[in-house]
Order: C-alpha cells, then structure tokens, then sequence
C-alpha cells in the first residue's frame, strides 16, 4: 500500500508540474500496469514501437495505469498515470449516469485537459485493451487514437466485433487499429456490415517473428497455458477447469506438465489438487524460457499458440463446450492430434513445417514503414 501512495505521489507532482511546464509529444504510449511481462517488467507489446520511435527521433511518453487489485511489477521507465487514474474514477461517479459511457468519459477528459493538460501537447495516442480511448479523445479531439493488437481477435470478439457491428467504443472515439497480420484484418473486414474496420486498420507486424524450430522432437515436457480469468463467467471457469483436468488425465505419467496462468489471473479457480500431481509444475514466468524448456504446447484459446507456431512448437487443442474453439473455427488450425502422436520424430518434425506456415499469416514481421505511415 506503502508503495502504491508513493506512485500516486509522483503521478501527482508529474501532472501538477504540467500546468506551468509545457511537454509536447510526437506519441502518447498507454497501457494498464499487467501488460508488464517481460524480464525488466518491460512492455513487450510497445518494445518494437518505442525503438522505432528512437531510431526515428519521434518524440514520446509513456503512461501506465495502475492496476491495484493484481499485483503486477511496475515499469520504472513509465510514467505513473496514477493520480489522473483516480480522479477518472471520482469524476465518473460524479457525472451524470444518462450519459453514455464513452460521452462521460470524453467530457471528463474535457475537463481534465482544462486543468492537468493545458501545456500537455500530443499528435498521436498508442494504447492497449483499448484503454482510456474515451478520456484521450477528449483530452485531445484531434489527435488520431489507436488501439494496437495485444491478443486474438475473431469474428464476435467483445470490444471489436459483435453480430457484424463494430463496438462503440471504437467507433465513438473514431479510433484505429494497428494489427499484426493480414489475416486478422480479413476476419474483421469480412464479418463486419459497415466499411469501420476497412478504413481504421493498419497491418504494422509484430515483434512475435518467425525465428528457427526451437526443437526438433518431443521431449517430454508440455507447456499447458490457462486461461482463467475473471472474464468468465464462473461455469466457464469451471468448464475449461475441467478439461484441463481431463487432458492431464489422458497424459502419460513420464510426461512432464507445466502450468503458466494468464496474467490477469487473480484465483478464479482452485488448483491445488491438479498441482498435488508429481508430474505437474508451474512453469518459469518468462514465456521464452517456457518454449525453450517445453516442446509441446496445449491451451484452450491462448495466444501462445501462434507463438509456439512460430518457434515450431505444435499446440494440442483442449477441445472446448463453449464459444472458445476459436482456432478452429476462426482460424483453422492445421492440427488435431493427440500428445502420443507427436512421439515420432518424424511426425513432430512435419507438424512443425506446417503449423510456421499457418502462423505467419496473422503475425508478420514488424514492418517499420506501416507503423511510421500511420502516425500523423
């Protein structure tokens, strides 16, 4: 808690400063504190762009919002977004609740532009999980706002695309996206009604690059990545519990499994009993050391997916009863075997080519040049 106040403490003086000392930014970076995931609690979404962003003298700042219930690293190389953050939660029980999500938001960033922004000057907003879209757009009615890709996107996909509607939140704000691959443009383009995802997409790559198979058989460790979070609902907890435990069943005893929660898991779910198990572990947090320690990979809908694929590494699919079969029925995934079919060096090492060559659709390389066309 200690630690918390002294954040607020230096967002407070940060903004406070702000209404004498003009700042002026090429590109404003917003994201939610658990995004910091990589060795140095780094961002590892916004790496790529920040270091374009150096190479080609673009000014920026960095803002990350607090996360206070998850108790995710800070990035000591981001600015705190704290006290704005809680004034943004005061301000919304204050202003009235006929107003539209999005329209309160705006008018409170409104305000706040009048008071903590004054001398603030941006271009461009680059944010995660479509965060804050509404204050900035009302921070700044001209920058040009972007959500940038940090998870699969299919056909119905809260926040994005819903019953062939794009959400409000995206067109409200008259927001972009800035995708990894063609392919998830396709889906968007091809499933909405209205031409929104057409003109508001552009496709600048990912840092997630094709690199050489990290294995070239099965050695006996699977890395499972869960997805228990408190976006399920509690039955759908239960049901994806269920078939984990159901696929650890069906796994050989002298098969190593590794378990790598979500990021925004927060307890949904009691695994005690599975990690009584003597072949079942927690797998490093690290998802390299993950890929470098395990040859198989297994999820429901995890992203991990496509970045096993690149690395050679095939996925075994645990078989949803719901909506989240996502990778066969969005993205056709090339396989559907079991844990002992991949046994066979030969047969791995097949499955590898196959599974690269679907993969690369959705993430290209970072292409620089799309990235710096698009900002203003």
């Amino acid at each position: 808690m200690f630690r918390n106040f002294l954040y607020i403490i230096k967002s407070m003086l940060f903004f406070l400063s702000g209404m004498l000392i003009k700042r002026k930014y090429d590109v404003v970076f917003y994201y939610p504190q658990h995004f910091n995931r990589g060795k140095n609690n780094e961002n590892q979404f916004f790496k790529h762009l920040l270091l374009s962003c150096d190479r080609n003298s673009i000014s920026y700042i960095v803002f990350e919002e607090p996360d206070f219930i998850i108790k995710s690293i800070r990035n000591s190389k981001a600015t705190p977004f704290d006290f704005i953050y809680l004034l943004v939660v005061l301000l919304r029980k204050l202003f009235s609740s006929e107003m539209t999500t999005q329209l309160k938001d705006q008018e409170i960033g409104g305000f706040i532009a009048k008071v903590f922004f004054r001398q603030f000057h941006f271009k461009n907003y680059i944010t995660l999980s479509q965060s804050m879209l509404s204050i900035f757009r009302g921070i700044n009615p001209h920058a040009i706002l972007y959500d940038l890709q940090h998870g699969i996107i299919h056909n119905n996909k809260k926040n994005y695309l819903v019953n062939g509607v794009a959400e409000s939140n995206l067109v409200d704000n008259d927001a972009n996206l800035l995708l990894s691959g063609e392919s998830y443009k396709k889906i968007l383009v091809v499933n909405e009604k209205s031409d929104y995802f057409q003109n508001h997409t552009s496709v600048i790559g990912s840092d997630i690059s094709c690199r050489s198979n990290m294995h070239e058989e099965f050695n006996k460790n699977i890395l499972i990545t869960l997805q228990f979070t408190h976006d399920h609902t509690a039955d759908e907890n239960t049901i994806l519990l269920k078939e984990l435990s159901e696929f650890i069943a069906s796994v050989k005893v002298d098969v190593n499994l590794y378990l790598k929660h979500h990021p925004r898991f927060n307890n949904e779910v009691d695994l005690s009993e599975i990690l009584k198990l003597s072949n079942v572990k927690m797998s490093p947090i690290d998802i390299n050391e993950c890929f470098t320690l395990c040859s198989l990979h297994a999820s429901a809908y995890s992203t991990s997916t496509f970045e096993a694929a690149l690395l050679g590494i095939p996925t075994v699919l645990l078989h949803s009863e719901n909506e989240f079969n996502y990778f066969q029925k969005e993205f056709n995934y090339p396989l559907n075997f079991l844990t002992d079919d991949f046994d066979s060096i030969e047969f791995y090492q097949e499955k590898s080519k196959i599974i690269k060559e679907w993969a690369i659709a959705f993430y290209t390389p970072f292409n620089e040049v799309n990235f710096l066309k698009s900002l203003r």
